[in-house]
């Protein structure tokens, strides 16, 4: 692959402009942490910051069960750096760097809310499948340490979280697709990071779309995010558990 270092601020300024149904990403390119913003790299196997973000979550009718808890942060923190990284992608063709230390994060009630960037050169490239690569190894990175204290704390299992954080990816790249009118380059990479044939054992889930009523894509989920165990709350549109699923 053909890389060179980019300057991403104008594919930046694009991605915080665009607006689909469900996508609503902030992110924000920052001199240093601060004001509220911390590196990814304060997200290790100690799990000093993760223990603190579990202890803020809570849901409509008070804090879940810390199982439940355990998946929403994971799936935060994908949903963040998916939204991230896929957006530049799809976007442009771009990469920005995803290394611990260049990846900022903002949490509200615990929850992983927006990324920032502390430099913004990367990667681009014409070629969508070493673009993937680096994307894949990217999240997977950034994801590892707080999949290892969760499983560790006996929270969740590394299996479950791995393939949650596939579907945070895969419905981030529907939304990005949609964002940036890419459907198909979306879907490609899509298959390319966390596929069935994904070069990542773990990260493998299938990939199956549907529509909704108003004939608005939307990604089949493997797995549960276990919203409908806490009061008030039913079954999400792409859950696994419905009975009429193929």
């Amino acid at each position: 692959m053909n890389t060179k270092e980019t300057d991403l601020d104008r594919t930046l300024r694009r991605v915080s402009a665009a607006t689909a149904d469900g996508y609503g990403i902030i992110i924000r390119q920052r001199d240093r942490p601060g004001e509220g913003w911390f590196p990814a790299a304060e997200l290790d196997e100690n799990g000093r910051v993760q223990s603190l973000l579990l202890g803020r979550i809570s849901g409509l009718a008070g804090p879940p069960e810390d199982h439940i808890r355990a998946e929403w942060l994971l799936e935060s923190l994908a949903r963040a750096l998916a939204d991230l990284g896929g957006s530049f992608l799809v976007a442009a063709g771009q990469l920005p760097d995803l290394s611990p230390d260049n990846v900022l994060l903002a949490a509200e009630g615990g929850l992983i809310r927006a990324t920032g960037l502390i430099g913004t050169q990367g990667l681009e490239s014409e070629d969508p499948a070493g673009l993937a690569d680096q994307f894949r190894t990217g999240f997977v990175a950034l994801l590892e340490p707080t999949i290892a204290w969760l499983d560790d704390q006996g929270l969740r299992p590394t299996k479950t979280l791995w393939h949650a954080a596939s579907d945070r990816l895969a419905q981030s790249l529907v939304w990005s697709g949609k964002a940036f009118d890419r459907p198909e380059l979306a879907l490609e990479l899509s298959h390319l990071t966390v596929g069935p044939e994904s070069p990542d054992p773990r990260l493998r889930i299938e990939l199956v779309r549907e529509e909704d009523e108003w004939g608005e894509e939307f990604h089949l989920r493997n797995t549960c995010c276990l919203a409908y165990r806490t009061p008030g709350s039913n079954l999400c549109q792409a859950c696994p558990l419905h009975k009429d699923r193929p």
